[in-house]
């Protein structure tokens, strides 16, 4: 197998596939369709809390007649929130900061099915619960974006109206996710010690085992 971090290369039964060493972040094709989605989901967000804000005017005990929504409402913007930081992050600026989200591949599937969505695609279910990012690997935003711009790159490759199949285990030693080879492309984003390959047709992103959990 290739190390992708370093030849920006696939391998292929020993043919590399060779992808440009990087791209400018404004190119990043996931960044550009996440954008929407956020500001579709910021959108939600304020529509719920103006509602909220209307009705307490005639009101007095809305917010604790209506929690739920303002729960719902305090839910979009914290995972918003940690999808655009890692957008920024991914984009040149340094908004992650210190913020860490052990639980953060889950929002961010979530986010890369809705682009997929929008793209007339779809990006199937995974059985149980998603492994939890390790605070120590690269600045933060590095792994979840590119296990992130994979399922995206791979699923808008299919055709209109297909559904990607993906996976997410732990190998030996390593963790491993899988899912259809639709495309070659590579993430811009860089991460030394990841490896992504081809193994029998299915594109294959091999981590350390300390990398999730």
């Amino acid at each position: 197998m290739a190390d992708a971090m370093d030849s920006k290369s696939i391998s292929r039964k020993g043919v590399g596939v060779q992808v440009p060493a990087s791209a400018p972040a404004l190119r990043d094709p996931l960044a550009r369709a996440m954008l929407p989605v956020l500001l579709h989901r910021i959108g939600n967000a304020s529509q719920l809390l103006s509602n909220l804000a209307a009705l307490l005017e005639v009101r007095a005990n809305a917010l604790e007649e209506r929690s739920d929504d303002l729960a719902a409402a305090g839910g979009i913007v914290d995972d918003t929130g940690w999808l655009i930081a890692l957008l920024a992050s991914a984009s040149g600026a340094n908004l992650l900061l210190e913020r860490r989200e052990a639980h953060g591949l889950a929002p961010l599937v979530e986010g890369v099915r809705a682009c997929l969505r929008r793209e007339g695609r779809d990006l199937a279910a995974t059985e149980g619960v998603l492994p939890r990012l390790a605070p120590h690997v690269g600045s933060g935003w590095e792994l979840p974006w590119y296990l992130g711009s994979v399922l995206y790159l791979s699923g808008r490759a299919l055709e209109a109206k297909r559904s990607l199949t993906w996976s997410i285990a732990r190998g030996e030693g390593t963790w491993r996710l899988a899912c259809a080879r639709a495309t070659d492309e590579l993430p811009s984003v860089r991460l030394p010690g990841l490896r992504d390959c081809l193994e029998e047709g299915v594109r294959v992103v091999e981590l350390p085992a300390d990398w999730l959990a």
